[in-house]
């Protein structure tokens, strides 16, 4: 199976990014995470900081998302594009070209929504517990738990509003993932197994039907 990609959606605090990097590993293919905000920039001629920045407003937007929203968006170009979405069209470019060069794992940034017509796309979602996401983070940030409960929160909020703006759909929505993981089932290990086991799958099959 040529240049499958393998798209990595998560909930904050459910192991998603070390499952995409372990699972990249164990493929031994590439993993595009936070990566992906300098090659936007490199593509774009946008500055790191401002893509962010771009992330962080549509993050606490709460109004219709861009796609219906049609031109009656604030911050316009010259050119008539709102820049905080020339920087998603950037980065679902520089996405599309990344897939384009060969199998790779990719960790968030709607990768599942930009790709979703390739046909050799795995869409996974990873979610966990609440009380096990409050006790990762709290342990990688060095955060009481009692402060952090609510942060998980906020994050899953800004990322769904993220997902929700720039797609016109719901972030977390079962029916567009080929596979939910609950990593509190799992473990990390677990779920990288999984998945692997998966496109070994994949590949067995695309190699039959030839």
């Amino acid at each position: 199976m040529s240049n499958y990609v393998i798209s990595i959606s998560r909930e904050f605090g459910s192991g998603g990014r070390m499952i995409g990097k372990q699972l990249a590993a164990r493929l031994g293919i590439p993993c595009y995470d936070r990566t992906l905000i300098q090659k936007t920039a490199e593509k774009s001629g946008l500055s790191p900081e401002f893509i962010a920045r771009a992330e962080e407003r549509a993050r606490s937007r709460i109004h219709l998302p861009l796609a219906s929203l049609g031109t009656g968006v604030a911050a316009y170009t010259q050119q008539g594009v709102p820049v905080s979405l020339q920087a998603f069209f950037a980065q679902s470019e520089v996405i599309r070209e990344l897939a384009d060069e060969g199998p790779c794992v990719i960790v968030g940034r709607c990768s599942d929504y930009v790709l979703g017509e390739r046909p050799n796309c795995l869409k996974v979602f990873i979610h966990a517990d609440l009380a096990d996401r409050v006790t990762r983070c709290a342990e990688e940030y060095h955060i009481e738990a009692a402060n952090m409960t609510e942060r998980v929160k906020e994050i899953d909020r800004g990322r769904a509003n993220y997902y929700n703006y720039y797609t016109g759909h719901n972030w977390g929505e079962m029916r567009q993932y080929d596979l939910t993981l609950n990593s509190s089932v799992t473990g990390v290990d677990g779920a990288v197994e999984l998945i692997a086991t998966l496109v070994r799958l994949w590949e067995k099959r695309d190699q039959e039907s030839r």
